[in-house]
């Protein structure tokens, strides 16, 4: 498929070989009995031929031409291919010498339109001839075919109609809901690349960055594959894309805007990152996108859009097949947008390749000379009928009023008008959109990964493969059951992550002075170091060093030296907290029990004042008794002194 635009002018140009034609592999797809082969399309200064392939065998058979009064509209024209005309004979012949105008030992009849008799008429009648051909047997029409004869105005100014094509290169999710990836790096490096290998010429294609993520994985180790994948589309743009496909209106409508913006922020990042260049701003919408879609596009960075035709509100939208047309976001604010021509898909389905060729180009020829600026058409290559597309352009490789273009260009061309100039705006025909449900699981998943992010940083490895699941999980090919999967996954994933922890049991800790250092022993039974936040808390004791700290556990068990201050002496209980750095995920809680025989200051103080207040009582009542004996002993010599020391 893969033709250059050559410089050849508009006269006398037959598009086949008549060695080549006769092979024509549309031979084996027609059912009817005649079959355009070759013709002259444009008539110049030699005599015009038709070349068919006639099966009829019929002993009384006989072919009809009429040539019918010029048109100069693609609309008129279309009419005619599909309504034989009937009035407006120019001229017409009869042919029924067949056999005389074989070619060769086939079925093909060359047929000389007879210059002398109309070629002069058909010259001076610039537009576009149409042709009726009729086999007739027995006097019965028994197959009709329509083509046209196309004079040059030389006055007429040409119009340029280019071709724009869009392909679709996404691939299934690799990311499974059971943290593996499947994916063959060469497979789809190969795929793209014979997907690409025939492509006309700079295709915007849609591609999602989750495949390159996969490849690049290190477990994968498809780094050249995506050099390969590099190389195969550097001639062809790519339509701004989320990380997954996205269902964009429905994230909106469950109100996680943000989601789809991190997603077109995260696919563009990585389009950077592996294939060293960035998106275009162009989007393909969903069937429901809206109004309130392409705002929230909008605010993503797109700045155009392609559509279905069928999307588009206006009778005359058919425009936008040809010319970007308006359609205005929640806010009034316009977006220029396209759509693939299917018109112009459905006119390429027919099996007489060279029979639907001839028209469409007759057709673009009328239309490059009644529009007064240049037009394009948008062919979705997935869609498409490749094999007429590559018979089409081969045709418009022989006309420079032929081209390519990008949907980039397409879209910064003028904007399309109605009859009085005024430009066309419409709105887009949403289908219903099917409700997300799950969004608040895939929050609150995110949060969880979050929490778990702060105990094994620095250390990424076992969080990255759990950030890929929650992405994946959004993605538009899984409904809520599949993103149930994914998020019930991460959740299992995480639990087990953060079990596994103790705070051992110990013996009772006497403690003999106020203040000490209690060890606490704290197990850890993950492979890996992890962060963690350690609360303590008492009713009776304090913590000088404070109540929390956040500590790595090594993998094992790893002694925690807490200082305490006793309030009082007596048993107390030291309660212990474990969660992540943020206090989200709470990870074990245990306990130690303290004994303390040590005194406080205050009871320090109470305790003196008593000895001193008892060993003053004691003091004063040996001295009380004291007197009281010697008073006794003075009272007794008294009386022994008066009695003269008798008896």
């Amino acid at each position: 498929m893969k033709r250059a635009i050559a410089n050849l002018t508009l006269t006398a140009l037959l598009i086949a070989p008549l060695a080549a034609v006769a092979i024509s592999p549309a031979a084996a797809q027609v059912d009817g009995q005649i079959e355009l082969i070759a013709q002259t399309r444009w008539i110049g200064a030699e005599p015009a031929v038709i070349d068919l392939r006639v099966r009829s065998a019929a002993a009384d058979r006989r072919i009809e031409v009429r040539i019918h009064a010029p048109v100069i509209t693609p609309a008129a024209l279309r009419q005619a291919f599909a309504n034989p005309p009937t009035e407006g004979i120019i001229s017409q012949f009869s042919i029924t010498n067949l056999e005389e105008l074989t070619i060769g030992a086939g079925s093909i009849v060359s047929i000389p339109l007879p210059d002398e008799e109309i070629g002069e008429v058909i010259r001076r009648a610039p537009g576009a001839l149409p042709v009726v051909i009729e086999l007739t047997e027995d006097g019965e029409v028994v197959d009709t075919i329509v083509t046209a004869l196309l004079v040059a105005d030389p006055t007429a100014r040409r119009q340029s109609i280019d071709i724009a094509f869009i392909a679709d290169l996404q691939f299934p999710l690799a990311h499974l809901d059971d943290e593996s990836i499947s994916i063959d790096p060469d497979k789809i490096a190969g795929t793209i690349e014979d997907a690409l290998a025939d492509v006309p010429h700079s295709t915007t294609l849609t591609f999602t960055p989750e495949t390159l993520d996969a490849m690049a994985n290190p477990q994968i180790a498809g780094e050249e594959a995506i050099q390969r994948i590099v190389a195969a589309l550097e001639p062809h743009d790519l339509f701004a894309a989320p990380w997954v496909d996205l269902d964009e209106e429905a994230w909106r409508a469950a109100n996680e805007s943000r989601l789809v913006l991190d997603y077109y922020a995260l696919g563009q990042r990585q389009l950077e990152t592996h294939l060293g260049r960035q998106a275009t701003t162009i989007a393909r919408l969903d069937p429901n996108a809206d109004a309130r879609t392409l705002s929230l596009l909008r605010t993503a960075g797109v700045a155009g859009a392609v559509t279905g035709i069928e999307r588009l509100a206006r009778e005359d939208v058919t425009l936008a097949a040809s010319q970007p047309i308006q359609i205005l976001d929640d806010n009034g604010v316009p977006m220029p947008i396209v759509a693939p021509a299917e018109w112009l898909h459905q006119r390429l389905e027919s099996d007489d390749l060279v029979l639907s060729t001839t028209q469409l180009m007759a057709e673009f020829a009328l239309e490059s000379t009644i529009i007064d600026q240049p037009r394009a058409y948008v062919l979705d290559l997935d869609t498409v009928n490749l094999s007429a597309l590559d018979a089409l352009l081969g045709e418009m490789a022989l006309d420079t009023t032929y081209g390519f273009t990008t949907i980039t260009e397409l879209l910064s061309r003028p904007t399309a008008r109605m009859s009085g100039g005024t430009i066309i705006q419409s709105e887009l025909v949403a289908e219903p959109s099917i409700a997300i449900t799950g969004a608040s699981d895939l929050r609150l998943t995110e949060a969880v990964v979050d929490s778990y992010a702060t105990m094994v940083a620095p250390a990424e490895a076992p969080v990255t493969p759990l950030r890929a699941l929650l992405l994946a999980a959004a993605a538009s090919e899984l409904d809520a059951e599949g993103r149930a999967r994914y998020t019930s996954r991460v959740f299992d994933t995480i639990a087990e992550g953060i079990s596994g922890f103790e705070v051992l049991d110990t013996s009772r800790i006497t403690l003999a002075s106020r203040r000490a250092d209690v060890p606490i022993s704290i197990r850890n039974t993950q492979p890996l170091p992890i962060t963690v936040n350690v609360r303590v808390s008492s009713d009776k004791l304090r913590f000088p060093g404070g109540e929390q700290q956040q500590i790595v556990l090594e993998p094992g068990l790893r002694e925690l030296i807490i200082p305490v201050e006793t309030a009082s002496s007596g048993d107390a209980r030291i309660t212990v907290t474990l969660t992540s750095p943020d206090g989200r995920l709470d990870l074990t809680k245990g306990a130690v029990d303290i004994r303390s025989t040590s005194v406080s200051g205050l009871g320090l103080v109470i305790s003196i004042i008593a000895f001193v207040i008892l060993g003053m009582w004691w003091a004063r009542t040996i001295l009380r008794v004291r007197r009281q004996r010697r008073a006794a002993s003075v009272a007794e010599s008294e009386d022994e002194s008066e009695s003269g020391g008798q008896p």
